[in-house]
């Protein structure tokens, strides 16, 4: 068996297999669909049968990471290493062509992490027109950072806001029912993307079946042009059962620095025992010719069980601009903004710039996150993403005395990501 690094390089060599054209035995050009049977595109096999009934294909995702962290002013810091943050194996298709399906595991994880974990498995009705209706453990269309693939994310990792928002009733592998619907509006070609859920708890999380939320997005592209593409757009989240076991119904905030080699996390509400606890605010993304930006700012509040509810807020800012090959292309399933596709020889080159922050301080307890991080992507192939980011952060938390005690720190962080 092949070990973690070992599967890795073996990925990474098959990234670099051009994409031919279907080809398995008994394979015919004839007119109206592809036959029954295995066929190819590149390193990805698809498996067909039933007259198209029934397809199957596997998914594989490696996520590798270094980060090296410097620059701290205080003992007690946040320690470098080495993580494997996703390794990821399933499979994904169509049943009855009417219904779609995915099923994945995790053998990777958050660097605290050595086992491997039951990661999505959903099942969705995508017959309606302009609309999908999903059950089942899965990443949910909520918040910019979160409604399109994390292959296609232009750091390493989301901003924190995005994480704790998330954490009240949606993010990855979120047990969840709900519908997703995009489509045109008059004539002008703006397009509208909307979805909405009902959720319980995380199916990576043990003891959390009692969690109960909402969730919702409501996006509108206002102008689409070639020269300027511009989207309004509106997040809300409410968690009415924290359902947090052993113990009392809590809620507890928090998120690592944007970079995921350590188990430590500074940025810290700490426990709230609370009856629930909601999240809302805008989001705006514009594409003005190549380049790409895009904000989020979020509300965040608690309903403690007693004593003053807490108030927090978050936002993150950023901008995308290729170096080489084409910008960055919006999807209209899922209305955020793809990764640039892989042109040229040596494929494409992206530079990227945020600054993010995050204020979980209430009292004497909690802390304020900000961070300034510039990354540098590459795409040699589609299926590959190399990736290079250096932080400057520093974390504010609240004292007893009721001033706070401030931890500079600045990172270098390197990600080799394989996506089949």
């Amino acid at each position: 068996m092949l070990s973690r690094p070992g599967l890795l390089l073996a990925c990474l060599a098959l990234a670099a297999v051009p994409a031919r054209g279907g080809a398995t035995a008994g394979e015919s050009n004839q007119a109206g669909g592809s036959p029954d049977g295995l066929r190819w595109d590149g390193p990805e096999p698809t498996l067909q049968l039933g007259d198209g009934a029934f397809t199957l294909r596997p998914t594989l995702r490696l996520d590798a990471d270094a980060g090296s962290f410097f620059g701290q002013d205080q003992p007690g810091g946040f320690r470098s290493g080495v993580n494997m943050r996703r390794a990821r194996l399933g499979a994904q298709g169509t049943l009855l062509r009417d219904f779609s399906y995915a099923f994945t595991w995790e053998l990777g994880g958050s660097a605290p992490n050595d086992y491997s974990e039951f990661y999505e498995a959903q099942i969705a009705y995508t017959a309606l027109p302009g609309a999908t209706i999903r059950a089942g453990a899965f990443q949910l269309q909520h918040l910019p950072d979160y409604a399109g693939s994390s292959f296609d994310l232009p750091f390493l990792e989301r901003a924190a806001i995005s994480n704790v928002v998330a954490s009240l009733a949606s993010g990855s592998t979120r047990l969840a029912a709900g519908i997703e619907g995009n489509g045109a509006i008059g004539t002008a070609g703006a397009r509208w993307n909307a979805s909405g859920y009902v959720t319980g708890g995380v199916a990576s999380t043990p003891d959390d079946e009692r969690q109960r939320g909402l969730v919702g997005r409501a996006v509108v592209l206002a102008v689409d042009s070639p020269a300027l593409q511009l989207q309004f757009g509106l997040d809300a989240a409410a968690q009415f059962h924290p359902g947090t076991s052993p113990g009392a119904e809590s809620i507890r905030l928090r998120d690592y620095p944007e970079l995921r080699v350590d188990s430590r996390r500074f940025l810290d509400s700490g426990t709230v025992r609370a009856d629930g606890a909601w999240a809302a605010g805008p989001e705006l993304s514009a594409r003005f010719g190549p380049l790409y930006v895009e904000g989020l700012w979020q509300r965040v509040a608690v309903d403690a069980v007693s004593g003053p509810d807490p108030r927090h807020e978050g936002w993150y800012v950023q901008a995308l601009y290729p170096l080489s090959g084409p910008p960055r292309q919006r999807s209209e399933s899922s209305a955020t903004w793809k990764r640039p596709k892989a042109e040229g020889p040596l494929g494409s080159l992206e530079l990227g710039a945020r600054y993010s922050t995050v204020d979980l301080r209430e009292g004497s307890r909690g802390a304020r996150q900000s961070i300034w991080t510039v990354a540098l992507n590459w795409y040699p192939t589609d299926r590959l993403r190399l990736a290079a980011q250096y932080q400057n952060g520093t974390t504010a938390l609240s004292g007893s005395g009721g001033g706070p005690e401030n931890r500079n720190f600045q990172a270098i962080g390197l990600r080799a990501a394989f996506n089949l």
